[in-house]
């Protein structure tokens, strides 16, 4: 269904225009709207909503919208706390570009939704009726209001402000169009064109300028965004699409399992490395690992030994032969007396005799090789693990 465009005006009603034919239609009520107000945005005469620019370094739209306020703090007048900033979308040939940025009091937008939710308009989309101003330096003349764009900021202000503000507003801005007599009398400029005084003509030019502009930014975003139903019309269709993501799905939970798999397996092996240190290393705890480990967090030696523990130093190990593709574990013994651990690798090439001593070195522990032979189409290396000097 086509798009339908409403102006709030100051008693809270709505005035509505549908397009119609070539051009646009006040329509009576609501009508053309669809249920909640999906198809329906809703200008705001921008009066209370600041226009700005600003760059917002992001890696994604989330990041960007929690940045938004920080980056134009100075500001707001509510604080970044209660104010609301909404971003237009980011430019697709240019993600560093500047973005324009609607900032509204976070009150004042909860008001207008919730009225909108009490007519039926919960997922009405809200914009500022500057935020869709033609790009250019111009000010427009509507019902009791002026529009302005300047630079990269727009506004809305009450047309009885006083002609001193916006002759100041507007300073020495040559390329200036002003639309509106009354407008060009009080600014001393020619006049570019009519204003729309009433609010259907006003209505109807921002419903062109709206289609015109689809980076006009929609108020309701983050958090403010509207929390759509999950409607069942027309499921058929989407049969062929079901089918598939149930495919994806059961692809994906097949990949964790293979993973969740091979960490087992991983883990298995690191307990049973772990059970063969504390044998060699201990062996009047009959108990195991976990009686070694409880040996070692209840030593009261005056000059403590800085070993790592058997978990620590096989966990190092493991993660070393784990990045050298074909490396196998052969020999390992542990002499705590010199506070040492010897392993016997067998790897696919001398290279990777250096390579897990380079590997071992960045973990904080030192890894000395000793002769590395041939044996067969294998290189065989003999280490020494212990505490870097």
């Amino acid at each position: 269904m086509a798009k339908v465009y409403a102006l709030l005006q100051s008693d809270g009603s709505l005035l509505v225009a549908r397009s119609k034919g070539s051009g646009w239609a006040i329509a009576p009520g609501l009508s053309g709207v669809e249920s909640n107000g999906k198809n329906l945005t809703v200008f705001l005469d921008g009066l209370d909503v600041l226009g700005v620019s600003a760059n917002i370094p992001a890696k994604n739209e989330k990041q960007a919208r929690r940045a938004a306020p920080f980056a134009i703090e100075e500001e707001l007048a509510d604080g970044v706390e209660g104010s609301h900033v909404a971003l237009s979308p980011q430019s697709a040939t240019d993600a560093a570009a500047a973005r324009r940025l609607n900032v509204i009091a976070i009150e004042t937008l909860k008001d207008v939704i919730d009225a909108l939710a009490e007519n039926g308009l919960s997922e009405a989309a809200i914009v500022a009726a500057h935020s869709v101003l033609p790009d250019g330096d111009a000010i427009y003349q509507g019902p009791g209001i002026v529009l302005g764009r300047l630079g990269e900021r727009s506004f809305s202000l009450d047309l009885s402000i006083g002609n001193d503000v916006l002759v100041g507003l507007i300073g020495s801005s040559e390329d200036l169009g002003v639309y509106g007599d009354q407008l060009a009398r009080a600014v001393s400029r020619p006049v570019s064109g009519p204003g729309l005084t009433s609010p259907e003509a006003f209505l109807v030019q921002l419903a062109q300028w709206a289609e015109a502009a689809p980076t006009a930014i929609n108020l309701r975003q983050g958090s403010f965004a509207p929390k759509r139903s999950i409607e069942f019309d027309g499921f058929g269709h989407w049969r062929l699409v079901g089918g598939l993501a149930a495919v994806a799905a059961v692809g994906w939970y097949s990949s964790v399992v293979l993973e969740t798999r091979a960490l087992n397996e991983r883990s298995d092996t690191l307990a049973s490395m772990t059970d063969e240190f504390a044998r060699v290393g201990w062996p009047e705890a009959t108990g195991g690992t976990n009686e070694v480990l409880a040996t070692l967090g209840t030593r009261t030696d005056t000059n403590p030994v800085l070993f790592p523990s058997v978990l620590d130093l096989s966990a190092v190990l493991y993660d070393a032969l784990s990045q050298i593709e074909g490396s196998e574990l052969r020999t390992i013994r542990y002499d705590r007396s010199r506070s040492q651990m010897s392993a016997t690798v067998a790897f696919d090439s001398f290279a990777d005799v250096d390579r897990l001593t380079t590997i071992v070195g960045e973990s904080g522990l030192q890894a000395r090789s000793g002769d590395s032979r041939q044996s067969g189409s294998r290189v065989i290396g003999d280490f020494t693990l212990e505490l870097a000097s």
